[in-house]
């Protein structure tokens, strides 16, 4: 009996252990997230409920493919890649903007055809 509590308690513990681990690997800050979504949500022409489902399906995806590090990193040679003169030069045509901006568009064009159903408007015939 004390071996079969023993077995259960062992792997109760292995499991939250693994749930743990699992519900914090690559989560986002909450703010980051929804000036994500608020971002997104004006780029598709406004609040409301389609865009904001959508816009936080595309955050979900690309925080299930890297890292907060990883996205920040890359998102700051998106961001940065129309600064103007020499330091601007480095967001825009180095090895690493290239790799990093390649990175973040392609994951976020991946999760927008995933996330943003195309609508079909049709009326019915009378």
């Amino acid at each position: 009996m004390k071996k079969a509590v023993s077995k259960i308690s062992s792997l109760l513990a292995v499991m939250a252990l693994a749930y743990t681990a699992s519900a914090t690997a690559n989560d986002f800050p909450t703010v980051e997230r929804v000036k994500f979504v608020q971002e997104c949500m004006a780029l598709k022409g406004g609040p409301s409920y389609v865009n904001m489902y959508g816009c936080s399906c595309v955050i979900d995806k690309i925080a299930d493919k890297m890292t907060f590090e990883q996205f920040a990193y890359d998102d700051a040679f998106v961001r940065l890649r129309n600064m103007r003169g020499e330091r601007g030069g480095y967001f825009r045509s180095s090895k690493d903007s290239r790799q990093a901006r390649s990175e973040l568009l392609g994951l976020r064009e991946e999760a927008e055809k995933q996330c943003f159903v195309a609508e079909t408007i049709t009326t019915a015939s009378q």
